[in-house]
């Protein structure tokens, strides 16, 4: 019997002792772990060193603070800024649009006319000129224009899809901004959509499968309605906020834009695909098309800064300039010098820069002619070595004595410093591991002078039980080292 006792001790001892034989390969730190010391004074009437035990283990406190304090590799997106140009551009008074031959990363469709999703840049270099006074370039009235049409919005509105249309109102020429969405979906009898200010609620469906009930409501009203399957349903609030409903039985394009250039405020075109009966549900597939207004602008309006609109509702063409008004304020002459540029008020970050000529003194003598510049920005992912840390938030939890250690967390490393005469947790070790396995370390301690015992916590095998004791306080010191020196 007491042979098998011997042997099942042995198995809890290796058992326990596996980190050990494996080496440091846990994880330890002033943020996982507590340092156990003694409080025994007097054994016999012979003091023990426990000042010199308390220095001790201060001192593995501070290495479990620094085995915190680690270096780490973190991958980290950055935004760029790149910058791309054009060729040298001259001036020798020509109206320049700008070309994907000059620029092969202008970054928009740019051509010599504004068809399709194309647009033109424009530079007139006879409103450009070297004022050699200001050593500056100058640039005067419509010097540059960027036109465009219905089909292509480059402009900066913060908004993905929009439209542009436009009309004459009043004698004044004027364009309407809309934003755009597009859906589809499939509901249910008693579930609703809801798109913009409208919520259509569907009711109910008739036995014969191509129409339906709903209910259409707003803040402005609320009705119930019968629709077809494959018709087209015109919802739309206009400029004076009075809601209309509209049905046609053929693709109604013609009218949503008749309406756009009226400039309502939203408008919202339902089409039922497919009304159905089924064994357990009734549904309704759908498209819709939501506008919502954004803005408008008429002839001679800033767009910003000093760029103004000019409208050709005939042509469905629009071209913002650069304006210049000496009489008024708010047009001043425009001049840029070899740290400025002209930011043009569309997407894709372009700027026009002068090329200044110097002579040998470096001082500016003319133009030698401009470039394009795109400023753009991308994200790149590099990976940066940083300090990353781990340490405890309570300095008075690390370091505790062993009157209060009543039994071993589950949540910790533990380590006990100091032998079983001063260090009142070994009777702790006793109660977890056993007092024959606590009796084997005790003889090697006896035998060695110190030992270095890394167990694995009985609670937690995440965690370890770490003994650092010896038969005085100078092999108990000498048994942290060779711990702190395993790291």
């Amino acid at each position: 019997m007491r042979k098998k006792i011997a042997i099942l001790t042995a198995l809890l001892f290796l058992t326990a002792t596996f980190g050990m034989a494996q080496g440091y390969s846990f994880k330890i730190n002033s943020a996982n772990s507590v340092i156990v010391l003694p409080t025994t004074k007097i054994v016999n009437g012979v003091p023990l060193h426990i000042g010199e035990d308390a220095i001790a283990g201060s001192k593995l406190g501070a290495f479990l603070v620094l085995q915190g304090i680690t270096e780490g590799a973190y991958a980290v997106k950055v935004t760029v800024p790149v910058e791309y140009h054009s060729v040298l551009i001259e001036d020798y008074g020509q109206y320049y649009k700008l070309n994907s031959v000059d620029m092969p990363d202008v970054g928009l469709n740019v051509g010599d006319e504004p068809i399709g999703h194309n647009i033109v840049v424009a530079v007139n270099f006879s409103r450009v000129f070297y004022n050699s006074t200001a050593k500056k370039a100058q640039f005067n009235d419509r010097s540059i224009e960027i036109i465009f049409n219905e089909n292509t919005t480059p402009l900066k509105l913060g908004s993905e899809n929009t439209k542009i249309v436009s009309s004459t109102v009043n004698g004044k020429d004027t364009l309407y901004i809309y934003n755009y969405t597009e859906g589809k979906g499939m509901k249910k009898i008693d579930e609703s959509l809801t798109v913009g200010i409208w919520r259509i609620k569907f009711q109910d469906i008739d036995t014969s499968g191509n129409n339906m009930l709903v209910e259409v409501s707003s803040p402005y009203k609320k009705d119930i309605k019968l629709m077809y399957e494959g018709r087209y349903y015109i919802l739309y609030l206009d400029s004076s906020n009075d809601e209309h409903y509209e049905e046609y039985t053929t693709d109604p394009q013609t009218r949503i834009n008749d309406l756009l250039k009226a400039g309502i405020k939203e408008m919202l075109v339902f089409n039922p695909t497919n009304i159905f009966q089924g064994q357990n549900t009734d549904q309704v597939i759908y498209n819709y098309t939501y506008y919502k207004k954004l803005r408008m602008y008429q002839d001679g309006e800033i767009y910003s800064g000093q760029w103004v609109w000019d409208i050709d509702p005939a042509n469905n063409l629009f071209t913002l300039y650069l304006h210049v008004n000496t009489s008024n304020k708010k047009f001043p002459k425009v001049f840029i010098d070899e740290n400025d540029m002209i930011a043009l008020p569309i997407n894709g970050g372009l700027h026009i820069k002068a090329v200044f000529e110097k002579d040998s003194n470096g001082n500016i003598i003319g133009v030698q002619g401009y470039k394009f510049i795109r400023i753009d920005s991308v994200q790149k992912t590099v990976t940066i070595t940083a300090p990353k840390v781990e340490v405890t938030n309570n300095v008075r939890e690390l370091i505790i004595n062993d009157t209060e250690l009543t039994k071993l967390p589950s949540n910790k490393n533990i380590i006990i410093v100091g032998g079983w005469v001063s260090n009142k947790a070994w009777k702790v070790l006793e109660n977890a591991y056993g007092s024959e396995m606590i009796a084997s370390i005790k003889n090697e301690i006896n035998s060695k002078g110190y030992v270095v015992k890394i167990l694995r916590n009985p609670y937690n095998s995440n965690y370890r039980v770490i003994i650092l004791a010896g038969k005085t306080h100078k092999e108990t010191e000498k048994a942290i080292e060779k711990f702190m020196a395993g790291f």
